[in-house]
């Protein structure tokens, strides 16, 4: 869910880029995306989606620096936006679901008994 947040937040914060050329800038940032979705959709295990949320948060970062906080995406591009990260979220929720809970511990075999004096 934090995840989903942050995106959201990219995907709203990155407000005012048509106004002045950006809109391609922001197609940019929808295309990564859209990468990003697929290697994780495609991962096979829990390292592999772990692996491709790192590298989507260290591009996020980046894009943020890049295109700074007043941007606007237009409307079709934030629908995009947020249908991306939901299919990206689902993708990496199945490794979620799919880990196994925790095997309890061998139980270590009863103490002897107390010898009975008699």
């Amino acid at each position: 869910m934090r995840n989903l947040m942050i995106t959201a937040g990219l995907v709203l914060g990155l407000g005012g880029l048509s106004a002045c050329g950006g809109k391609d800038k922001f197609d940019e940032v929808l295309g990564e995306l859209e990468g990003f979705k697929t290697r994780m959709c495609e991962c096979k295990d829990k390292a592999c989606a772990e692996k491709v949320q790192e590298d989507w948060r260290a591009y996020r970062k980046t894009m943020k620096e890049k295109l700074g906080k007043d941007t606007k995406p237009s409307e079709a591009q934030d629908k995009k936006g947020k249908a991306l990260d939901e299919d990206m979220r689902v993708c990496r929720k199945k490794f979620d679901e799919a880990t196994p809970a925790p095997t309890p511990t061998e139980t270590a075999p009863p103490a002897p008994a107390a010898p009975t004096t008699p």
